[in-house]
C-alpha cells in the first residue's frame, strides 16, 4: 500500500527536460554504428581479408565509454527533469490548525438542562478544547442576532480564558439566533492569517434560513465546519422527566444543526458528559489541518538523489584513453 501511494504521487517537476533523452539517443546510435570497425572498413578491404586485418575494438564492451554514455545520458535527463514523490515542509506552516470558535449568546443558552447552564457548559468545554490544543491559533466570535469578533486569532490561551469569562447572554445588541452572520467574520480572520482552518459553532439551535447560506459559503471556502450542540434533545428531556427530573427547557434543535453541518459538508457533535466529544472534535480539527497543509507543502526535487551516481560515472572520463571519437 505504501509503494502504491508513492507511485500515485510520482511526477516530474520539469517534465520538458525529458526531451534531452532524444539527442542522447541519436548520439548513442551514431557512436554505436561508428564502433563497428567491420562496417567502417568493409568498402575498402576485401571481405575474405577483413576478419584478419582488423583488431576488435573495445567500445562495445559493457564497461566502455560508449556504454557509460548510454547509461549516463538518460540518467542526467531523468535527474534534471525533477522526479518527485514526496512533499517537504512548508516554511509558512503553523504548529497546529487555526480554529475559530463561535459561541451562541442567544436567550436559549441560559437553559439549565445542562448544569449550571448551556452557556457555562459551553465555556467549560471550550476551555478543555483550548487546553488540549496548547498554543494553537484560536479566535473567539460571539453571536446572537448579530456576530462580533471577541478575540482575533491568537496563540495565547490565557487571553481566550479571559474573554470567555466575560461572555454573557444578552450582551449583544441584536437578539435572535443567526449563525450565518459569523461566516464573513471567519473569512476575514482566516484571510489575515494566510491559511485555512476550522470553524466551530457552539450553539443549541439554528433557523431554517441558515441552511442555504451555509451551503453557499461551503462552495466558496475550504474552511471546515464543526457544529457542537449544547443541550438535550426532546427524547433526552422526556427520559429525564420519566426519571423524575423536571428541568424545563427548550429542546436542542438537533435537526437544524445537522442540516447546517450537512449543507456545508461539515460535522455535527452533541455535547457529552465525558470527553468523547472533545476527542472527536480535536481529531477532526487536526486532520483537516494536515490535509490543508499537505496541499500547500512544496514537492521535494528528487533529482538530487541521482547526483552521486552521475558524478561517479562522470569520473570515469578522467581515465587515460577513455574517449569517444566522432
Amino acid at each position: 500500500m505504501f509503494e502504491g501511494a508513492l507511485l500515485a504521487q510520482f511526477h516530474f517537476l520539469r517534465p520538458y527536460w525529458l526531451l534531452l533523452v532524444l539527442p542522447f539517443a541519436v548520439l548513442s546510435v551514431i557512436q554505436w554504428r561508428r564502433s563497428d570497425l567491420g562496417k567502417q572498413w568493409e568498402p575498402v578491404i576485401a571481405s575474405h581479408l577483413l576478419p584478419a586485418m582488423i583488431v576488435p575494438g573495445s567500445q562495445r564492451r559493457l564497461f566502455s565509454p560508449l556504454w557509460v554514455s548510454i547509461v549516463m545520458g538518460p540518467l542526467v535527463a531523468f535527474a534534471v527533469a525533477g522526479p518527485s514523490w514526496q512533499r517537504g515542509e512548508s516554511p509558512f506552516a503553523q504548529d497546529a490548525a487555526a480554529l475559530i470558535i463561535a459561541i451562541d449568546l442567544s436567550e436559549s443558552m441560559n437553559e439549565s438542562d445542562l448544569q449550571p447552564s448551556r452557556l457555562q457548559r459551553a465555556r467549560d468545554k471550550v476551555l478543555k478544547l483550548a487546553k488540549a490544543r496548547g498554543d494553537a491559533y484560536t479566535a473567539l466570535v460571539a453571536y446572537a442576532g448579530s456576530a462580533h469578533t471577541v478575540l482575533p486569532l491568537s496563540d495565547d490561551s490565557s487571553m481566550l480564558l479571559h474573554y470567555l469569562d466575560a461572555l454573557r447572554v444578552g450582551m449583544l445588541p441584536r437578539r435572535g439566533k443567526a449563525p450565518e452572520n459569523v461566516l464573513p467574520i471567519v473569512e476575514r480572520l482566516l484571510a489575515a492569517q494566510g491559511h485555512g482552518g476550522s470553524l466551530l459553532i457552539v450553539t443549541d439551535g439554528a433557523n431554517d434560513q441558515s441552511v442555504p447560506l451555509f451551503a453557499d459559503w461551503a462552495e466558496k471556502s475550504d474552511t471546515q465546519l464543526l457544529v457542537w450542540g449544547m443541550g438535550k434533545t426532546q427524547e433526552q428531556l422526556d427520559s429525564d422527566a420519566a426519571r423524575g427530573l423536571t428541568a424545563r427547557a427548550q429542546p436542542l434543535q438537533e435537526a437544524q444543526l445537522k442540516a447546517i453541518s450537512d449543507a456545508a459538508d461539515g460535522y455535527y457533535e452533541q455535547v457529552s458528559v465525558d470527553d468523547s466529544d472533545l476527542r472527536s472534535l480535536t481529531r477532526r480539527i487536526n486532520r483537516h489541518y494536515q490535509l490543508s497543509e499537505d496541499s500547500a507543502r512544496p514537492w521535494i526535487d528528487g533529482g538530487i538523489y541521482f547526483l552521486p551516481a552521475i558524478m561517479l560515472l562522470f569520473l570515469l572520463w578522467f581515465r587515460a584513453g577513455w574517449v569517444l571519437r566522432w
